[in-house]
């Protein structure tokens, strides 16, 4: 019992502030060898009717039943309230073990009687096992309360007090130190003796009244075990025809809502129920093909069809089935079915009408296999006009090298043997045949780039020694038409991984635009420089330009700034097509900034080649 409080922080004389100085005195009920807790010195103290758990400042030989004065503070550790003792004394008295209180389960579980011992009658609803330990989660026996409260045995008690022999069911009466774990109470039995099985006593009278009533006794007992079995399985019984009844509700709320064909055959596969949906469909109703016995001949009339779908009903489960019954009116409709069997060899079918989305199949099919005859057409066109350019090219060039040879020779014959007319003449023809045969040649390398005709093989070259081979072959043309043409270029070699014959190819056909759309005393510019993975070749000019818009354009073949009768400038409009096709079969890009009236520029990357290798001397 609470002797004194010796200091009290709220003033009220009761102990319920925690680092209240209580004296008490008390029973021992467990030592700590008998708790689930590990803590040394730790003990259960109760009198009649007060218990609380005591924390000693040494591990004494303390017994149950033992007579002792404490003086010490009220502390809570890991949920575990407790008096922190400053100084005990065991009195020497007659000893005896404190009865325990009587409490429910609802009771015991409430923080009113903590480190209490007390005795509680439940029953057994659940078996937990983890590494600390083993636990009974116990309820009210006759189910009036949800509260739930736990019986817990440490792993280092097992063997002492054995848990294992009680079931879900169980009527258990536990005796034990009532104790908090987290925000929940449980009950810690001291050793086997706490634990007794409620039906045992009920066992004890049984024989007893066996043996002083007779066998009227047993035979009333036993008509009362069978009653409540008779009566359980009765509840179970109609349990189960509840829940038959929900499922078969359930089951014609689907079969008859379901927007999908559904029927029903019996084990001879003959027509037992169809939903509205097939009635819908199809348009035969349920008392038509129950009817018959060769419903089938009715949705099959060929003889082929309805073989298919009586293997499909009678043989093994299949993924799906397609097939194309006939409808009351005669048409004839796509369905795909699934089949499940039930019992008794009942069988379910359903079905979903597919008329529509066939025939959206079938069209896409047709437009892509018509798409797929355009798209070969287009290509075979766009092969046979690469091959007649090239044809033509060929069957031209040859006749047009020999009048360009024999203009040049006429053109340097001595001027006392030919007339100056004749020599002027001789110059119309050559600058004409250089000019077709630079067409002709045009025309090739865009059939041969087209076709795929023309392998570049990669290997390090100068550019800027190619540039200035080709700035040589350029510079007259320029001088004749009063044009400034300027080679700017690093003192160093500039290597990139490309074809000589490719670069050739670019580097005259932008160079010759770039004269051919400048004027008298313009400038055109030709650089290069190395960028970290690419060399960058640029050139520039202050010719007519053209519209930004039109940008991309202007890389299409037989595309001009000028076009039709009117146009300003000669060609054909291939280079500039040549120009990309050849930049891209070698890794590069061609890319070019404009301004109408004001000139363009054109930059080139080439994959830059990180060693030299010797290479042939540049073309002349």
């Amino acid at each position: 019992m609470i002797s004194a409080v010796l200091a009290d922080g709220e003033g009220n004389g009761r102990p319920d502030r925690l680092g209240d100085t209580l004296a008490l005195s008390g029973r021992v009920t467990a030592s700590h060898t008998q708790l689930a807790h590990v803590r040394p010195g730790v003990a259960a103290l109760q009198d009649d009717t007060d218990g609380i758990h005591i924390r000693l400042p040494d591990d004494p030989p303390l017994h149950r039943g033992d007579s002792l004065l404490v003086r010490g503070r009220l502390v809570e550790e890991k949920g575990l309230t407790a008096i922190d003792v400053v100084q005990y004394r065991v009195v020497s008295t007659d000893s005896y073990t404190p009865e325990p209180v009587p409490l429910t389960v609802p009771t015991a579980a409430e923080e009113h009687y903590e480190g209490w011992l007390a005795r509680t009658r439940g029953r057994v609803v659940a078996k937990r096992h983890t590494s600390a330990g083993k636990s009974l989660v116990l309820e009210s026996p006759d189910g009036s309360s949800p509260a739930q409260l736990s019986l817990f045995v440490p792993q280092r008690h097992e063997d002492r007090v054995r848990i294992d022999r009680f079931e879900t069911g169980d009527l258990l009466e536990a005796t034990g130190i009532v104790g908090q774990h987290g925000d929940q109470y449980r009950i810690e039995p001291r050793d086997a003796s706490d634990l007794v099985q409620s039906g045992l006593a009920w066992k004890y009278i049984r024989i007893a009244l066996f043996v002083l009533g007779g066998l009227a006794t047993v035979a009333t007992m036993w008509g009362l075990v069978l009653q409540g079995a008779v009566d359980r399985r009765t509840r179970q019984l109609e349990a189960a025809k509840r829940q038959s009844d929900r499922m078969r509700k359930l089951f014609e709320s689907v079969f008859e809502s379901a927007p999908v064909m559904i029927i029903l055959l019996d084990e001879h596969a003959r027509f037992e129920r169809v939903n509205d949906q097939f009635e819908e469909v199809l348009g035969w109703d349920e008392g038509e093909l129950r009817a018959r016995d060769d419903a089938w001949t009715l949705l099959y009339p060929d003889d082929e069809d309805r073989r298919e779908a009586l293997e499909f009903v009678a043989g093994p489960p299949t993924g799906r089935f397609e097939s194309r019954p006939r409808t009351k009116g005669g048409d004839r409709i796509v369905t795909e079915w699934w089949r499940t069997d039930l019992d008794e060899g009942r069988r379910l079918c359903l079905a979903a009408d597919v008329t529509e989305r066939k025939a959206r199949e079938q069209e896409l099919r047709r437009a892509k296999q018509q798409a797929e005859t355009a798209r070969w057409e287009a290509e075979e066109a766009n092969r046979l006009k690469s091959v007649f350019l090239a044809n033509m090219s060929h069957e031209i060039r040859t006749p047009l090298t020999s009048i360009i040879g024999f203009a040049e020779a006429i053109g340097e014959e001595p001027r006392d043997d030919a007339t100056e007319r004749a020599v002027q003449f001789a110059h119309l023809i050559r600058d004409s045949g250089h000019r077709l045969l630079n067409t002709l040649n045009a025309v090739l390398n865009l059939s041969k780039l087209e076709t795929g005709e023309v392998d570049f093989s990669a290997q390090p070259i100068d550019l800027a020694s190619e540039i200035r081979s080709s700035a040589r072959q350029f510079r007259r043309k320029a001088n004749e038409d009063n044009i400034d043409l300027r080679v700017e270029l690093p003192n160093q070699p500039v290597f990139t991984q490309a074809d000589e014959g490719g670069v050739q190819i670019v580097l005259r056909n932008l160079l010759s635009n770039a004269i051919k759309y400048s004027q008298d005393g313009d400038r055109v510019w030709v650089r290069v420089r190395q960028a970290t993975d690419a060399v960058v070749l640029e050139v520039e000019d202050e010719g007519i330009g053209m519209d930004p818009g039109k940008v991309e354009e202007l890389f299409e073949a037989f595309r001009q700034a000028s076009e039709g009768r009117g146009r300003t400038h000669e060609g054909t409009g291939i280079g500039l097509a040549v120009t990309k096709k050849a930049a891209d079969a070698m890794g590069g890009t061609v890319a070019v900034e404009t301004e109408k009236g004001v000139g363009s520029r054109f930059v080139v990357q080439l994959p830059r080649a990180d060693e030299a290798e010797p290479q042939r001397p540049s073309r002349p």
